[in-house]
């Protein structure tokens, strides 16, 4: 697997990691608090409190999937037998 494909495979399932992480903490949020939407700079109605809680929990779970989602890329392609597969994530780490 060339470089090229292993960065467009690393972006994809990122930008899937991401869209899938932003659904879940939405639920859990919905689920937890009971707004049906997650609280924003611009809400009158939203406390500090909860915009810092909620901009808090979102920024923990898309690390824990960004580096995740990478190290599992990592795996599979180092899988394939392309040596620069493992060296091409480290600094993003």
């Amino acid at each position: 697997m060339n470089d090229v494909t292993q960065r467009l495979l690393r972006t994809g399932v990122s930008i899937g990691a991401g869209f899938i992480g932003s659904k879940v903490v939405e639920a859990i949020w919905k689920a937890a608090t009971g707004d049906d939407e997650a609280p924003t700079t611009d809400d009158d109605q939203a406390t500090l409190l909860k915009v810092v809680a909620f901009a808090t929990i979102s920024a923990g779970v898309s690390a824990l999937l960004e580096v995740g989602s990478q190290r599992l890329v990592s795996k599979a392609v180092s899988k394939t037998g392309n040596t620069k597969a493992q060296q091409l994530g480290r600094a993003e780490v």
